[in-house]
């Protein structure tokens, strides 16, 4: 029966419109299994700095279910060479008394619609002898401005004299938006040993290709060239006599 006209003619179709969509596939995992672990490639660094925005709290449910996902923060302090390199080449100084370096965005992208995770890390140095707590926000928006994650509760405790602590907030599943816009807010305490603080956020781009998107018309182009076989042969389903007893 499979060397049968029709029978052939029907596995051309199902190959046609498979094929797209095995390679879209095929991309994203490589796309996923050759990222850096220091996010070389998919990562942006911006040196600038904006005004502070106005703090708000947000929430969002699991697909699981409908207890608050929140965001995993870990801080890390560095020392030397290490922590040089954290702060990169052009920190911003806030009145010589706090070194913020650029926020480095990084992307862990996946096939799926929940589109993968979104890595923000930066570093603080304390310039004083003093230590120096302040508080965090994190958060990611898309191109037109919608947020689509944040982090209010993170903060820097007591930041030792001298210093250098690097933080990293991680975002999960933040959906096939393909353009990443990633800031984040230190708030200092209003002043240090007589000098005035102000808050300051760094911000980061991050591009990001729409797999899943990708994946979907890669699978509506399949179907279509399918169709059009098949209508160009007319032959997908009748079975001739003569071909059957064959």
């Amino acid at each position: 029966m499979l060397t049968s006209r029709p029978t052939r003619r029907l596995l051309i179709v199902v190959f046609c419109a498979l094929v797209p969509a095995l390679g879209l596939m095929g991309l994203s995992g490589s796309a996923s299994a050759n990222e850096d672990p220091d996010g070389v490639g998919l990562t942006v660094s911006v040196l600038g700095s904006t005004a502070s925005p106005s703090p708000a709290a947000t929430n969002r449910a699991s697909s699981a279910s409908t207890t608050p996902v929140i965001p995993a923060t870990t801080q890390v302090t560095t020392v030397g060479a290490a922590a040089t390199a954290a702060l990169g080449a052009d920190p911003v100084v806030l009145a010589g008394v706090l070194a913020v370096s650029g926020l480095t965005a990084t992307a862990h992208p996946t096939a799926g619609p929940d589109g993968g995770d979104i890595v923000l890390t930066f570093t603080v140095k304390n310039l004083t002898d003093n230590p120096i707590s302040s508080s965090l926000r994190f958060w990611v928006d898309n191109a037109v401005g919608l947020e689509i994650r944040a982090a209010d509760d993170a903060s820097l405790t007591d930041l030792p004299g001298g210093e250098t602590r690097t933080v990293t907030t991680t975002f999960t599943d933040v959906s096939q938006w393909s353009v990443f816009n990633s800031h984040v807010t230190l708030t200092p305490p209003d002043s240090v040993d007589g000098t005035a603080l102000t808050p300051v956020t760094r911000d980061a781009l991050l591009l990001v290709p729409p797999y899943f998107v990708l994946l979907v018309a890669a699978l509506v182009v399949g179907l279509s060239v399918a169709a059009r076989y098949a209508l160009l042969t007319k032959r997908l389903f009748p079975v001739s006599v003569a071909e059957t007893a064959s």
